[in-house]
């Protein structure tokens, strides 16, 4: 009764590039749509992610690429608060496998438990017709359901409070 149950994983399917802490990325939509898969995260939790764009991406979506024009986040009625640009630097990177990205950084909140998605669109500062619609999806853990292992480049960079109630020292109207 008294055993010890060990669990033993194979190196190959450990390394393989489903189950390595690489950020996935996709891009699909005749090459307008890039959908970023940053695994799982922990709910209000704010982040900061290093994300390595493909050219390629935005060489599908119309961008002339090699100019160093800039890149910004095309202005909507509502922005989105939950998930903003930071940088995106017009300077283009080879990682050791010799492809070339952009290193961009997306402050991100983990606002809501579950499946999560979050939506900026990202379009030259000269020209505002061709657009990179970019979706970040993250699976968030509730509170008591675990810490997850951060993906390369996701840095935590605060915990918001669960409740507002707790920060308040409001004790209500008083009686009359």
């Amino acid at each position: 009764m008294g055993e010890e149950h060990h669990v033993h994983f194979d190196a190959a399917v450990i390394n393989d590039e489903l189950h390595d802490n690489t950020v996935i990325y996709q891009i699909s939509g005749e090459g307008k749509q890039l959908t970023v898969h940053l695994g799982f995260l922990q709910i209000k939790h704010r982040y900061r992610l290093e994300l390595n764009i493909p050219v390629n991406a935005l060489a599908e979506a119309g961008f002339d690429v090699g100019s160093n024009k800039s890149f910004i986040v095309e202005e909507k009625a509502i922005p989105n608060i939950n998930c903003k640009l930071l940088t995106f630097p017009t300077n283009i990177l080879t990682d050791r496998d010799g492809k070339q990205h952009y290193t961009v950084e997306v402050e991100f909140f983990a606002h809501k438990e579950k499946l999560l998605k979050e939506h900026l669109e990202v379009c030259g500062s000269e020209d505002h017709d061709r657009k990179l619609h970019l979706t970040f999806v993250a699976r968030v853990l509730g509170r008591g359901k675990g810490t997850p292992m951060l993906r390369d480049g996701i840095h935590l960079i605060s915990v918001e409070d669960n409740e507002e109630s707790e920060l308040s020292d409001w004790q209500g109207f008083p009686a009359k």
